[in-house]
């Protein structure tokens, strides 16, 4: 993390930099991190010497958003906070965009559903009103006469009397929260959110508009946006997600997260604080479906975040149109984008009035058919964890011939198939105690475990590591044990729920 961050701003420096454009990140503020253990006193001390002080703190991840003084450029504040040994990484406040949906010819009304065989998955489930899906985006119209009996409400918090009455430290947080102006309202004044929202979770059967995926569903309203849509910041990101995860903490049963949004120039480098606060709703047991964007790039050769980043809890949705061919606009990539959706002229509610429709296209509209489906399956199997819902979803999809080198499953989402035939996660590890000898060795152990069950992989121990990026799923993990000619220890190796125990001794 330390060389990349360096790299995004040292483009004369090191050989193959880009460097990351002014325009794309908060000026005057950076996010730096704290290694564990860490004390304030520490963090405090790095501060006063580089002449910053911290706005605010991310206490779970470590990190701490911090305003520069007056005149230092994000550059010179990276060279300097890299100096001190208890600082782990540093990067700027990159900045987030809404992604363009482009208008395209309109293949009729709510074609998607019928090509993603949701019909035929309402005859096992029309959704659970105990199930919550948080739609990070604009907000959401929440008074849309389609979705209005679907909002999630805080029903600790009484609406307008400006007491934090569930003691959570957010004011009439009744539907959600604005963490564009951090206020108690999340009304989409855009038009982006509504719609995706519509998509997942717009009332079933009850005789007015379009429907869902899910005919009943909570849907919990996340604003970052403002009212054009055109940029949010990685604190603002990281202050959505935090809040999500301390709702899920405190008994919100919160499985899905809709973010339809990403890529440059807004975060045009890896954004390592919003990945740990992405990971952190994974370890939660929270599933994050993320639009590939609409570049029409190979993610591999052009990476696009946050919908890139290897982690176990994110789905990357690219787009099809009403042919299962991919969308012109649609990114895509064999590791880095899961399965298509449709998202060519998507009809779902939008923002004009409590009553108004519309039809947009983008990958942003992709991604709320796959976080419905994962919200129906977690309604049918309520059992199935995180990890089981994304493969359920990407071991079900309708091959085709079309995206076979397109995403990594090779096909396009069918929820009556993921609700007909679920992936129950399971990891078995062999072996799960290792006796490694002084001088260090590589120690390989080997996972089973279904199709595309992904996992997270860490170590308690710095001297026992994962010899390269194994976050995801497969076969084998190589782990390089150091050397060590003094006392004996032990380690211990997390790969998904289960642990493998290293001893190093003499004996």
């Amino acid at each position: 993390m330390r060389v990349l961050c360096i790299t995004l701003f040292l483009a004369l420096t090191f050989a193959g930099a880009v460097a990351v454009p002014a325009q794309s990140f908060v000026k005057g503020e950076l996010l730096v991190k704290y290694k564990p253990g860490g004390t304030v006193r520490e963090s405090r001390r790095s501060m006063e010497r580089v002449g910053a002080r911290a706005l605010e703190r991310f206490e779970s991840l470590g990190w701490v958003r911090m305003r520069l003084p007056s005149g230092m450029s994000a550059e010179d504040g990276i060279r300097a906070f890299l100096n001190f040994p208890e600082v782990e990484a540093v990067q700027p406040n990159f900045i987030y965009h809404l992604l363009a949906t482009p208008n395209d010819t309109s293949f009729g009304s709510l074609w998607g559903m019928t090509k993603i065989s949701a019909p035929v998955a309402w005859d096992l489930s029309t959704g659970s009103s105990s199930v919550v899906v948080a739609v990070i985006d604009s907000g959401v119209r929440y008074t849309h006469e389609d979705l209005a009996a679907n909002m999630w409400v805080n029903s600790a918090e009484i609406p307008g009397n400006s007491l934090d009455d569930d003691g959570n430290g957010f004011v009439d947080d009744y539907y959600g929260w604005d963490f564009r102006y951090n206020d108690s309202d999340p009304m989409d004044e855009n038009g982006h959110g509504t719609h995706v929202a519509g998509t997942i979770g717009a009332v079933g059967n009850n005789s007015v508009g379009v429907v869902g995926v899910n005919w009943n569903v909570k849907l919990m309203a996340i604003k970052i946006y403002s009212p054009a849509g055109t940029d949010t910041t990685s604190a603002m990101l990281i202050n959505a997600y935090s809040y999500i995860l301390m709702m899920k903490n405190r008994g919100v049963n919160i499985r899905v997260t809709n973010n339809s949004y990403g890529g440059c120039l807004e975060a045009c480098g890896y954004d390592q604080a919003t990945k740990d606060a992405i990971d952190a709703l994974g370890d939660a047991g929270i599933l994050n479906v993320f639009a590939s964007g609409n570049s029409n790039q190979n993610m591999e050769s052009t990476q696009f975040y946050p919908a890139g980043y290897t982690s176990p809890s994110i789905v990357s949705v690219a787009a099809a149109d009403s042919s299962d061919a991919k969308a012109s606009f649609s990114n895509y990539g064999t590791v880095s984008s899961d399965l298509a959706a449709p998202g060519v002229s998507t009809l779902s509610t939008y923002n004009g009035s409590n009553s108004s429709y519309t039809n947009l296209s983008g990958t942003s509209m992709a991604t709320p058919h796959v976080a419905g489906a994962a919200a129906l399956l977690a309604a049918h199997r309520p059992e199935l964890s995180a990890a089981s819902l994304k493969a359920t979803l990407m071991n079900t999809v309708d091959p085709l011939t079309a995206w076979t080198s397109l995403v990594k499953s090779g096909g396009r989402l069918n929820v009556a198939r993921a609700l007909q035939t679920p992936t129950a996660c399971s990891v078995e590890l062999s072996p799960q105690t290792v006796r490694v000898p002084t001088k260090g060795a590589f120690v390989t152990v080997d996972v089973t475990t279904a199709p595309n069950c992904d996992f997270t992989v860490s170590s308690n121990a710095s001297w026992a590591k994962p010899s390269s990026d194994v976050a995801g799923s497969g076969s084998s993990i190589r782990f390089w044990i150091g050397p060590n000619r003094r006392i004996s220890r032990t380690a211990l190796i997390a790969i998904g729920p289960q642990t493998v125990t290293i001893t190093q001794s003499r004996n």
